[in-house]
């Protein structure tokens, strides 16, 4: 049996594709399809956050069952688990699975079963490896459809985490991304110990071997003053990297929005941790229109961001989602939203470059990773490396002597720990 596997939206929808993937090839009879065209089994991940991932999956599932109607068509993630008829109004024939039936898919489907608490071994072609620690989100944001997809608070038993990223290391990755729904929720009990957040990361990073763990997305109120104690002390093998949400500078906004802290307190955490981590990388959502947003709420965005200086800006417009409170709020008329975008997408082109212009005639460890443009890279703080030569994937010491825009070019120096 032939298999083809598609994923869209973020990096836990990832992770559990690749978990998927390799239990579903884990007979000898299964082997991977190099497009849907050609599988006999075609699997798509979807995402649900905003219309734009409804639609991109959906016109996916409708061009399979256009063009290859004899394979085995399977739909599952967030929006299988959301609106399960609007998949079947576009390939009536496919199996539908939500999130809850991800685990045991692949017996399901025939396949030979892997220990209830497997993680993954590799992460398909990738430099380095996501491993999802936590899963589910309560917090009910009004905009937010998640917390109805995923919404039960789930974490992974520690020394699970551990067995895994041990195994990933001594595969020969040397980064290691952590990602949750609300990955800072963190959180296991047993036998009356309790293992948080940091907690975790304090295992994980006691491994042995050369290597570095990055965070994905978590939120603001997880940047305590002990999470920067860990993070300053690490030596670098956290990545000094962090994605911190902030949707509106506006607290008026903010409040709409249902999230649980203010601008001001925002503000101070993202100072501490630059206190703590001077030269951090540090990268935040944006969104742009929600409803009720005045001019002077948007001003207020632009002024924050513009005072704590981040390194780059994830910017998208508000999308209505069905079943959350704010779908039947009164929308921003589409010509301010359009303009709003375009100012925040010129600052994050500004902030890119100031972001590369900082790094110029510093040495850098970069993660190397295959690419179409030649070899290229990550280095520790985010930051996106064009290198002089390929001196093969993994961590490798480059020393960046030019800027250009939002990125910098490396000489590769030397391999190894240290300078």
């Amino acid at each position: 049996m032939k298999i083809w596997i598609h994923t869209f939206g973020c990096r836990v929808n990832q992770y559990e594709t690749e978990r998927l993937r390799e239990r579903l090839l884990a007979g000898s009879a299964a082997t991977s399809a190099s497009s849907y065209e050609d599988a006999d089994l075609c699997v798509v991940n979807t995402c649900t956050v905003t219309r734009a991932a409804d639609k991109d999956a959906l016109l996916l599932i409708r061009r399979i069952a256009r063009r290859n109607p004899a394979a085995k068509l399977v739909v599952t993630g967030c929006l299988a688990s959301r609106s399960p008829e609007e998949i079947r109004a576009a390939a009536p024939h496919a199996v539908v699975v939500g999130n809850e039936g991800k685990v045991g898919l692949s017996e399901a489907l025939g396949c030979s079963p892997a220990p209830a608490a497997a993680g993954i071994t590799s992460f398909g072609e990738r430099s380095r490896a996501y491993v999802k620690v936590q899963d589910g989100c309560n917090m009910h944001c009004s905009f937010c459809i998640v917390p109805s997809v995923r919404p039960a608070l789930q974490s992974r038993p520690a020394a699970e985490v551990v067995a895994e990223v041990g195994g990933l290391l001594a595969g020969g990755y040397q980064e290691v991304v952590l990602c949750g729904i609300r990955l800072g929720r963190y959180l296991v009990r047993k036998e009356g110990r309790r293992v948080d957040f940091v907690a975790l990361l304090e295992r994980l990073l006691a491994l042995p071997g050369d290597f570095r763990v990055r965070l994905s997305s978590f939120e603001i109120t997880d940047v305590t003053d002990r999470f920067l104690r860990l993070a300053s002390g690490s030596g670098g093998r956290l990545c000094p990297s962090f994605h911190l949400p902030l949707q509106s500078g506006s607290d008026a906004v903010l409040e709409r929005l249902e999230r649980w802290y203010s601008a001001a307190f925002f503000e101070r955490r993202v100072r501490a941790l630059k206190e703590a981590l001077p030269g951090c990388g540090l990268f935040t959502d944006v969104m742009v229109g929600f409803p009720g947003e005045t001019d002077d709420d948007f001003l207020r965005t632009q002024e924050l961001l513009d005072r704590l200086g981040f390194c780059g800006l994830h910017i998208f417009p508000f999308s209505a989602r069905r079943g959350t409170p704010a779908a039947g709020y009164e929308p921003v008329a589409k010509p301010v939203v359009a303009a709003r975008l375009a100012l925040l997408r010129a600052l994050d082109g500004r902030l890119r470059a100031a972001f590369a212009a900082r790094a110029l005639n510093t040495r850098r460890r970069v993660l190397v990773e295959a690419g179409p443009d030649g070899p290229a890279g990550t280095a520790e703080d985010f930051l996106r490396v064009r290198l002089d030569r390929d001196p093969g994937e993994g961590l490798h010491w480059a020393f960046l002597h030019r800027v250009e825009g939002p990125l910098a070019w490396g000489r590769i120096e030397a391999s190894g720990v240290g300078p």
